[in-house]
């Protein structure tokens, strides 16, 4: 005999209890390998716990400074009144702060841009075979292996108004009538920091897309071939799309680097001339540390924890998706 329709309804589980079976059976399981696993998470523990209070307290302390009305230049006993939103307002309608923060977006962008396109160029040619490729390689590694501070110092003495060997080659070529100080001028002071961060950072873009290059198989490009496509046909029909998972990682990757950087400009410019090359991590340490604003500091400096937030979740799921491809 055919069941009935209530007969059917009724052996069928309600969807609440469904859900509620499901999530107590993966709670039985992760306490399963929990007690499994017992020794190995308290090896860990401790190291676990060291690294989310180093990364976690600060975000947490300056969140906290952020709603907050903290000055050194107040009496001890006003204390640290909390003001709710009054620091972010008054980082939003600073204009030093907005004028950091499209600063900050172009310097992202010009950078970003320029260092990908140098880096997949150099990692086309070192995928050509030729003679001592292998060293080629080794030294295109150094401009990124040298430390900040010593790079920005060596392009200091290169800019020298008087005695920079940069000066010394445009005049020699007669791009230039007179020398120019490129990190004291308000025209080019940001555009040279931009050439040092690009100068410092292409060679990781170029490593890492030349990893995905020799991933793609070159029964592709033999095929390409024989059909009569031209090397660019075979580069935007084959090598660029290819690319594209890793292209988006180091895209994105590039992003949140340069979204925190400090070093490079703050050691060739300190922000200035008339503060043309102050990016927002140089205005938030002039906000702490020169007005000793330090309220208003940890209001720019959340919204720059914000900003790298929403990349570095786009980076994640970037990662996730090629790792499913």
């Amino acid at each position: 005999m055919n069941p009935t329709r209530t007969d059917v309804t009724s052996r069928q589980t309600p969807l609440p209890l469904k859900r509620a079976s499901k999530a107590k059976r993966l709670w039985l399981e992760e306490k399963r390998h929990f007690k499994k696993n017992t020794a190995a998470y308290l090896f860990i523990a401790p190291l676990a716990i060291t690294v989310a209070l180093v990364l976690l307290y600060p975000i947490l302390k300056s969140a906290l400074m952020s709603v907050q009305y903290w000055k050194v230049a107040k009496p001890i006993a006003e204390g640290n009144p909390f003001v709710g939103l009054d620091n972010y307002a008054a980082a939003i309608q600073s204009g030093h702060f907005l004028k950091s923060l499209g600063i900050t977006f172009l310097y992202i962008i010009v950078t970003v841009v320029l260092r990908f396109l140098l880096g997949i160029g150099t990692a086309v040619l070192l995928n050509i075979p030729f003679k001592g490729r292998g060293l080629v390689r080794a030294l295109v590694i150094i401009p990124w292996a040298v430390p900040e501070v010593v790079a920005c110092l060596v392009f200091i003495l290169m800019y020298d108004y008087q005695f920079g060997v940069i000066n010394d080659l445009l005049l020699k070529l007669n791009l230039f009538s007179n020398p120019v100080a490129f990190l004291g001028e308000a025209d080019t002071a940001l555009w040279a920091a931009m050439f040092v961060n690009v100068w410092k950072g292409f060679p990781f873009a170029a490593i890492m897309l030349l990893a995905g290059l020799q991933s793609i198989s070159k029964s592709l490009y033999e095929a390409a071939e024989i059909d009569g496509a031209s090397k660019w046909r075979q580069f935007l029909s084959i090598t660029f799309p290819m690319l594209k998972p890793v292209s988006v990682i180091v895209f994105l990757l590039l992003i949140i680097w340069t979204i925190k950087d400090f070093g490079i400009v703050y050691v060739l410019t300190g922000g200035g001339p008339s503060r043309v090359t102050e990016i927002l991590t140089i205005f938030i340490y002039r906000a702490g540390f020169k007005s000793f604003d330090f309220g208003l500091a940890s209001a720019a400096g959340m919204i720059l924890l914000a900003i790298s937030i929403v990349f570095t979740v786009m980076y994640m799921k970037a990662t996730k998706a090629g790792e499913m491809s």
